[in-house]
């Protein structure tokens, strides 16, 4: 399902792009049609689960998408991804920017 929303912060509109459960996790897993992974970066955790944004590409329009899912901290966590409910990505613009670091 895709329909769009205004993101009147930003003043942009972006498109909404929901999956099935399935379609979510073949698209983790590298394995959906259409799509590419752009990165997949773990951000943050908690005792049960450690939760991971990814971002895709569309490959019909080049067009970028965000969600984030959680999976089981351990082996004996039985969750995977996308377990609980549908996967509701959200249309991201790349943006050039400059890091800092400190060696």
């Amino acid at each position: 399902m895709i329909n769009t929303e205004m993101d009147a912060q930003n003043n942009l509109t972006r498109e909404k792009l929901t999956l099935t459960q399935e379609q979510g996790r073949e698209l983790i897993y590298g394995d959906l049609d259409g799509y590419t992974v752009i990165k997949d970066k773990i951000v943050d955790h908690n005792r049960w689960s450690v939760i991971h944004k990814i971002i895709v590409q569309r490959n019909s329009d080049g067009k970028y998408f965000q969600d984030h899912y959680s999976v089981g901290a351990t082996e004996n966590q039985d969750e995977g991804p996308y377990e609980w409910d549908n996967p509701s990505f959200t249309e991201v613009f790349p943006v050039e920017t400059t890091i800092i670091e400190y060696i």
